[in-house]
């Protein structure tokens, strides 16, 4: 009998242990809130969603921006991020370094090169921000929002695009 209480006692102690668990502190890269995944979609400038004609069904449907993502670098710069994303004018993709200002949640505008090897390498950053808890998703989250007013060197229009930073509800990816 003793050794039945004592093995019970072992395990007491071991469950009590084992359950005990330390959470991690979380570490933002140096860019956040700049720095994230963004479900977006992209517009002309006078305000019209960008859209196009499905062949098979004459209907025209909206283009979404495949992906906008923005990352910090490798040497965990403070004022430097990796901005990628793909739209009509570039359907390869942009990526491209850019200048972030942390403290006023902002993209710097300006003239930037896409490193991938496509034809046309330029992008004009007109002006880019993030928008803290700007947006109510259908799910219920409040997310940060995105806006990027960009002029492609492809077709020299200026193109706006717009989004949240991504929540991974099925409900707020429409």
């Amino acid at each position: 009998m003793k050794h039945i209480f004592k093995y019970f006692l072992g395990f007491l102690v071991l469950g009590v242990v084992a359950c005990k668990k330390d959470q991690p502190e979380v570490e933002y890269s140096p860019i956040f809130p700049i720095s994230g995944e963004w479900h977006t979609h992209v517009f002309n400038e006078d305000g019209t969603n960008v859209s196009t004609i499905n062949p098979a069904t004459a209907k025209s449907f909206s283009l979404s921006v495949a992906a906008l993502s923005t990352y910090n670098t490798a040497n965990n710069d403070t004022d430097i991020a990796w901005m990628r994303f793909s739209t009509v004018a570039y359907p390869f993709g942009i990526l491209t370094k850019v200048n972030v200002d942390v403290p006023s949640v902002t993209i710097k505008s300006g003239e930037y090169v896409n490193t991938l090897p496509v034809t046309n390498k330029s992008i004009n950053l007109i002006e880019a921000k993030i928008l803290k808890e700007a947006s109510k998703q259908p799910s219920g989250v409040v997310a940060d929002s995105i806006v990027v007013k960009y002029k492609t060197g492809v077709d020299g229009k200026t193109y706006l695009i717009k989004g949240h930073r991504r929540t991974q509800w099925p409900e707020d990816q429409r």
